[in-house]
Order: C-alpha cells, then sequence, then structure tokens
C-alpha cells in the first residue's frame, strides 16, 4: 500500500507557529485542486471511494479523525491529529473518514482537478478495477522470474530484468527496459523508451523523460545534507528530460536539470543544471560542446554529417 507521512517543517516564534506547503517539494505533486471538511458529526462516515489516477495528502489542520485504508490486500487504520503531519495516498486507495472530532477541519490537496470519471464510488467495482489492471499489466510488461516488481504502473512492451526492485509508487512507461540489479524508489517517474543498465539505483525525487538512457552504475542522490536516520521535509527534484544521456558511472547531484538531447561523459560528476543539447564530461562535469540529436558532437558549423541535420537555430537558441 503506498501511503506515507509527510511530516512538514513548523516556523514560528512567539507570535504562533506557520507552515508552508510547496508543491512538488514538501507535497510530491502538483496541486491542482484543496477542499476542506469540516462540521463533520462524531457518527458519520464519509469517503466510501478510491481512484483511479488521483494523488492526495490529507491534513487535519485542527482536532483530529481516523481513516481506514484498503488497497484490496492489505488494511490500515490511521489517525490524524497533528497539522503538521500530511498522509499521502496514492491512487487505488480505497478510504474511510470517521470518528471526527466536533473541531475537525481535514484538508486534502488534490493532484488534478475533479473528474467523476476518476473515482470508484463501490468497493466492488474497487476490486473488479484491481483485478482487471492486474491482469492487463501482466499481459503487457516482461518481468523477469528473479525481479521484484511491487508497482502496478507499467507500461505495455517494458521488460525487468534479474534482480531488479521496483518499490510501489514508482511510474514506469511503455518499451523501458531495465536491467538487472537495479532498484527504483516510489517517488520516481520514468518516461517511455527509457533504457536503464545495470547498477543503477534511483531514489525517490527523480523525474527521467521519454527515451532517457542511463549507463552502468550511473548514481543519482535526492539529499544535499545528508545524516543517517534523518530525513528532510521533502527530497530533492532531478529531472533528466527527453532524449538525455548519462555514460557510466556518472554521479548527478541532486536537484538539478538535464536538458533535452544533452551528454554526460561516462564518470562525470554533474553539479549544475546541464542546457540542451550540449555535451559535457569532468569531475567536475564541465561544458565540452554540442551534440546533435544523433548523440555526435557538433563542430562549430553546428552541421552533423552523421545524419545531415544543421542543428544552428536548435543550438543558438539555447
Amino acid at each position: 500500500m503506498d501511503i506515507r507521512f509527510i511530516d512538514f517543517k513548523i516556523m514560528g516564534d512567539e507570535r504562533g507557529s506557520l507552515i508552508a506547503l510547496e508543491q512538488n517539494k514538501n507535497i510530491p505533486f502538483e496541486i491542482k485542486r484543496v477542499y476542506y471538511i469540516f462540521d463533520t458529526k462524531k457518527e458519520v462516515r464519509r469517503g466510501f471511494h478510491a481512484h483511479k489516477k488521483l494523488k492526495q495528502v490529507l491534513i487535519a489542520v485542527k482536532g483530529s479523525c481516523k481513516i481506514h485504508l484498503d488497497d484490496g490486500f492489505d488494511t490500515k487504520e490511521i489517525v490524524l491529529d497533528n497539522p503538521s503531519k500530511g498522509l499521502y495516498l496514492d491512487s487505488l486507495v480505497w478510504h474511510e473518514m470517521y470518528d471526527f472530532s466536533d473541531d475537525c477541519v481535514l484538508m486534502v490537496l488534490a493532484s488534478d482537478y475533479y473528474n467523476e470519471d476518476d473515482y470508484l464510488r463501490s468497493y466492488d467495482s474497487f476490486l473488479e478495477y484491481l483485478r482487471e489492471k492486474s491482469a492487463h499489466n501482466e499481459q503487457q510488461y516482461f518481468q523477469h522470474e528473479k525481479a521484484i516488481v511491487e508497482s502496478n504502473k507499467i507500461g505495455k512492451n517494458t521488460r525487468i530484468w534479474a534482480f531488479a526492485h521496483i518499490l510501489p509508487g514508482a511510474v514506469i512507461g511503455e518499451n523501458c527496459n531495465i536491467n538487472d540489479h537495479t532498484f527504483i524508489e516510489n517517488d520516481v517517474v520514468i518516461g517511455d523508451n527509457v533504457t536503464i543498465k545495470s547498477g543503477v539505483y534511483i531514489w525517490d525525487g527523480v523525474r527521467l523523460g521519454n527515451n532517457v538512457f542511463v549507463g552502468p552504475n550511473v548514481t543519482f542522490t535526492n539529499d544535499l545534507t545528508p545524516r543517517s536516520k534523518r530525513y528532510p521535509d521533502s527530497f530533492e527534484k532531478t529531472i533528466v528530460d527527453d532524449y538525455a544521456s548519462i555514460g557510466a558511472n556518472a554521479t548527478i547531484v541532486a536537484g538539478i536539470k538535464i536538458g533535452k538531447y544533452a551528454m554526460i561523459g561516462a564518470g562525470s560528476v554533474v553539479t549544475k543544471d546541464i542546457p540542451p543539447y550540449t555535451l559535457w564530461y569532468g569531475n567536475p562535469a564541465t561544458f565540452r560542446g554540442y551534440v546533435c540529436e544523433c548523440g555526435k558532437k557538433l563542430d562549430e558549423s553546428y552541421f552533423c554529417e552523421a545524419c545531415q541535420k544543421d542543428l544552428t537555430q536548435k543550438v543558438v537558441s539555447k
């Protein structure tokens, strides 16, 4: 079941306390809708639905309530009674709220606008949807018998090889190739046609666009000030844009963006944003020129002999 608590940083002084909520930072998605529930009687139960795609964060900004959660396999009972603690709910989690205190105000942050088609309003329809989705996934992608795949968000024709481990919240697109000995955490989104070579660990906060290449033993990070058993309010977001390539054994420091068609050389340590169509390598990685969409290095004319393309407009505009 992909649920977790998010601890929000409390700021304040003698005047009182303040908590800031920021999308794609301490809230792990773009906030499209906010609503709140109040004046609910203690004996009333609310919710009784799941969402096909919507993600939510629930916060008891005042008072308390209990929440029953069910992913079709396991159930949990959660108490929300602290405005500095949010409950993250992924899609496909049946939830019921109950035992509201008289002063309870339950705020919900949602990842998309209201869409009735996204709701599963009966428990039977929820279970049926899970069965259909599971059957669909089993038919659509390949999983090696020695791989551990806990996510049900894997695109068709994706191949996942031996000793890969993919956690429940990960989202992986179509036609990807996930090689041996890889690990993919919950808050990871991978696009279509992505190649991830062996020995790559992809941590919370990493976003890979379409057609990205990640070479063997590439290292991603997500915390700029790591300490054992101490966790930030939110992990840094690292974005690798469409068609970018990262060479073997490169290290990608948390919180940067690698632009479209960029090329990172083997063994590089990338410490800053990388513009599109550029070539970087070294420790620390430095700018070494421009590359074509085919990957060949361009000379000063910005014309690629290999594929007969003039990249002047795309390169100069960067």
